[in-house]
């Protein structure tokens, strides 16, 4: 989208690509980068051009958290403001309908750790490094996504303490996904995304629409959505041909 000053944006194979672009403030969340990357997920969400969706800063550096720039000299306006973004950012990424993978290289702090959290999935280079630092001031994090990640004992480690932790626990924890070297965390990101976009837009919306409906339901429930789920699909001319083509090609081999 045009007019764009804190992040870049790129389609390529059916993936979508959002790079947070502040370096001097180390891709600090303002209330203008959170409302452009918002602004950027509401025109892919029914783009036919993107199955999935990668969010990153690039292999050096994720997102240093809340800008302090903006922290220091909140008003009781600008307070709101900024609240009223991070809940339309947070809550973009919650409820996306397509697959989000956040690429992480160097630190993910307060916020930062937040976009990678409600993202989907988590890709972690061996330089990367998370954590609520905020706490240590004082203020609270989103605990509830966190907590569904990792675990209530370890999500009450990082929220109580505010200490940082390094790829490694990261993983350890299953606080990322996949652990990859330093400098090849967006092309890993960007090859599982192309695997997704592979499927399909519409079954990548398909699947995310699981994903999101499923875990909320008890497992009988579960059961008899996802069974009405497969069967919708199944009689779905574009989904028989596939299915024939593949078997086609089975066959020859």
């Amino acid at each position: 989208m045009p007019g764009f000053e804190n992040i870049t944006s790129v389609v390529s194979d059916g993936v979508g690509t959002i790079t947070f672009d502040r370096p001097d403030r180390r891709n600090a969340l303002s209330v203008e980068l959170m409302t452009e990357m918002s602004d950027q997920l509401d025109s892919w969400a029914n783009d036919d051009d993107v199955a999935a969706v990668v969010l990153t800063g690039g292999e050096d550096i994720f997102c240093a958290g809340l800008d302090l720039d903006v922290q220091s000299t909140f008003t009781e306006r600008t307070r709101a403001v900024y609240a009223a973004a991070c809940e339309r950012a947070y809550g973009t990424l919650l409820d996306y309908r397509k697959p989000t993978i956040a690429a992480v290289g160097g630190p993910a702090l307060g916020g930062g750790c937040d976009i990678a959290v409600f993202a989907d999935i988590r890709i972690g280079s061996a330089n990367a490094l998370f954590g609520y630092p905020q706490i240590k001031f004082g203020l609270t994090p989103y605990f509830s996504p966190l907590w569904r990640i990792v675990g209530l004992s370890q999500a009450k480690l990082l929220t109580f303490t505010g200490e940082r932790i390094d790829a490694e626990e990261a993983q350890r924890i299953g606080l990322i996904d996949r652990l990859v070297p330093t400098n090849e965390v967006i092309s890993t990101a960007t090859a599982l995304a192309g695997s997704i976009a592979e499927t399909t837009v519409k079954s990548a919306v398909n699947n995310k629409e699981i994903a999101r409906t499923s875990p909320a339901l008890d497992p009988a429930s579960a059961l008899t959505y996802e069974t009405l789920a497969y069967r919708e699909v199944t009689w779905q001319p574009d989904i028989v041909d596939r299915i024939k083509n593949a078997y086609s090609a089975i066959k020859q081999k």
